[in-house]
């Protein structure tokens, strides 16, 4: 018969007590890759003072990485300032180079110009000039020799005197004649042969100028991209070389830790309730750590809180804010009352199956008990409302056997708390409603 009535779930469970702020005393370094040798370290179960020394790593072979470090800060910087400089060197000499290149070729241009507006035309005129000149002398000295020839048939002059004066005007011809005839066969290669050489010389010049010009624009354009990438690259070697060195030495400060408060260190790290790692005699001046490696545990005593691995049943039957009393194996006679806090729901696999993880807080925790040691918790129900309850045995997949006149119905129902006999029915099923105490399959 489903019936009304108070379910309140009590939790009976076993945990451990952990640090509240545990402080895992390890080496961190950045950069620093060498080896961690101890050079002191606080005995295990020693109580520090704030600031005291918990564990030191010695120096040396970090020094060693330091000044190498140093050097290569040197050399970065020194390669940067080369750079810069050999860069500012280059642009001048780049920026000279184009400057005369530019002048040349605007030049070789001029003289394009220049020869095909005067110096081409005066070498075609100079030719014509020549030619010309000469065939005049040709003709004045053709005029003159018949003049002489009319002169010397007059009785005046001797038949001696006129054979001189009209040979020698006669051979003056001649040499006039050839004169003429290489003037004439000059004209013709200088129109021929020297001009059009000349000015595909002129034309040849400007062109091969103005080629050098766009060569040197070329790898000027390429060299910039050069000087750019070699800056660049340059300010990224320093800039790192820098941050190694200061992450170098903050690694050094790191070597030496120290306690963050008054509290109490114990060696290994403090996983699952126990501690890992703790040997002793692994853990003194001499001996070889790995970074990262927890060395020791720090707490501060009366700190703790007690952690739980509960099953699914008993994980949902608390919620936070419930008072519990905790009751350590050691002492017995030392109860302590805590405050159920809130945890995630996240199941861990374990042999037993899932597990959630729960802790309670404690007040006065007695500085004597450590982390590690195990206590008994009774987890008080809290304020329970009349609710509707069945069997545990009558639900099965969320599912009920409901009786009716025609015989047994499956019911749907949502359920809510429940302890080891009932489980509350949130929705579903009415008071009074009748049901087989026994789920069907």
């Amino acid at each position: 018969m489903v019936h009304r009535g108070s379910l309140a779930a009590e939790v009976e469970a076993q945990g451990y007590f952990e640090p509240e702020e545990p402080f895992d005393v390890r080496v961190r370094p950045k950069v620093y890759s060498g080896e961690m040798t101890i050079k002191a370290i606080a005995p295990n179960a020693s109580h520090v003072k704030k600031g005291d020394v918990l564990l030191e790593i010695d120096p040396a072979t970090i020094d060693k990485q330091l000044a190498a470090s140093e050097n290569e800060v040197a050399a970065a910087h020194a390669a940067l300032t080369r750079a810069e400089t050999d860069v500012k060197i280059e642009q001048e000499q780049e920026d000279l180079a184009l400057k005369m290149q530019t002048e040349a070729t605007q030049r070789a241009e001029d003289e394009v110009k220049w020869f095909k507006d005067v110096d081409g035309p005066d070498i075609l005129l100079e030719a014509d000039e020549g030619l010309k000149n000469v065939k005049a002398n040709v003709d004045d000295q053709q005029d003159e020799l018949d003049e002489l020839k009319k002169m010397y048939k007059s009785d005046d002059l001797t038949t001696d005197t006129a054979d001189i004066v009209v040979k020698r005007a006669v051979r003056n011809l001649d040499n006039l004649k050839i004169a003429l005839k290489i003037a004439t066969e000059h004209t013709d290669k200088v129109k021929s042969v020297v001009y059009p050489a000349r000015k595909q010389q002129v034309l040849e010049a400007a062109k091969q100028s103005e080629q050098q010009l766009a060569a040197i624009k070329s790898a000027q354009a390429q060299s910039k991209v050069l000087h750019v990438t070699g800056i660049v690259t340059a300010t990224a070697n320093t800039k790192a070389a820098d941050e190694h060195l200061a992450d170098l030495k903050a690694d050094k400060e790191k070597l030496t830790i120290v306690a963050p408060a008054d509290g109490v260190v114990l060696y290994g790290q403090f996983t699952g309730g126990a501690f890992q790692n703790s040997d002793e005699r692994s853990l003194r001046s001499g001996e070889h750590i790995a970074a990262q490696q927890v060395v020791m545990s720090f707490y501060t005593p009366g700190k703790l809180r007690l952690h739980l691995d509960l099953p699914e049943s008993k994980f949902f039957a608390i919620h936070p804010g419930l008072a519990a009393t905790i009751v350590p194996v050691a002492y017995p006679e030392s109860k302590i009352e805590g405050t159920c806090d809130h945890s995630a729901a996240i199941d861990v696999s374990t042999q037993q199956g899932p597990q959630y993880n729960l802790t309670i807080s404690c007040r006065n925790v007695d500085a004597k008990l450590v982390p590690g040691m195990r206590a008994n918790v009774h987890v008080h129900p809290a304020d329970s409302q009349i609710a509707i309850l069945v069997p545990k045995s009558a639900v099965a997949d969320g599912h009920v056997w409901l009786k009716t006149e025609d015989g047994v119905e499956r019911k749907d129902v949502v359920i809510g708390k429940a302890d080891d006999k009932q489980v509350e029915i949130q929705k579903g099923l009415n008071e009074g409603d009748e049901i087989l105490v026994e789920a069907q399959k």
